[in-house]
C-alpha cells in the first residue's frame, strides 16, 4: 500500500475512533460516569489525594499515551494528565526514585523484564517525532538505577514498496 493511501486510511480511522474516546477531551468537572461512558473502565485505580481516586487509562502496549484522571470524593474529575511526556520521563532520578515513585510519574509499564541483578520496566513513548522504548532499571533496593530511551525499530516508518 503506498504511503498516501496508508495515511488516508489511518487519518479516517483516527477520526472515527477519536470521536469515541479522546482522553484529552475529558475536562475537570466531568463526572466519573461520564469518564467511564467515554473511555470505559480504567486500567488502574488507586487511592488519590484527599480521599479521592486516581484512574489511569493505559493505551499500550503499543500506544504511547497513559492518561491519569484524579477524582475527588464526590467522584468528579479534578485533573487530567498525560503521563508519558518527555518532561515526566526525565524526572526519574537514579538512586532516588522508587518503583512506587515511577508508577506515580508514568503509570504501569507495558512490560517488566527480570535481569540478573536488576528489573527493567518498559513503556512505549513518543519523543519528538520518533517512537521509542523508555526503560527504567531497578536495583535490589527498589530504586531506579538508571534509564534509557531506545529507538523503536518495530515502528520504523520506512516503506519498502514503490
Amino acid at each position: 500500500m503506498n504511503k498516501f493511501l496508508r495515511f488516508t486510511a489511518v487519518l479516517a480511522l483516527t477520526g472515527l475512533l477519536g470521536a469515541c474516546a479522546m482522553p484529552g477531551a475529558i475536562k475537570p468537572g466531568a463526572s466519573a460516569d461520564e469518564l467511564t461512558q467515554k473511555l470505559g473502565k480504567p486500567t488502574d485505580v488507586r487511592p488519590g489525594p484527599d480521599g479521592g481516586e486516581s484512574w489511569d487509562y493505559v493505551y499500550g502496549p503499543e500506544g504511547v499515551q497513559t492518561w491519569r484522571f484524579d477524582l475527588d470524593r464526590g467522584r468528579t474529575v479534578r485533573t487530567s494528565t498525560q503521563l508519558l511526556t518527555e518532561e515526566r520521563l526525565f524526572r526519574v532520578a537514579p538512586g532516588v526514585t522508587t518503583e512506587a515513585g515511577v508508577i506515580a510519574l508514568l503509570g504501569k509499564p507495558r512490560e517488566i523484564v527480570k535481569l540478573r541483578e536488576e528489573v527493567a520496566w518498559e513503556w512505549r513513548v513518543a519523543i519528538g517525532p520518533e517512537y521509542g522504548v523508555y526503560v527504567v532499571r531497578f536495583g535490589p533496593d527498589g530504586k531506579a538505577s538508571g534509564f534509557n530511551v531506545l529507538k523503536d525499530f518495530k515502528f520504523d516508518d520506512r516503506d519498502s514498496s514503490p
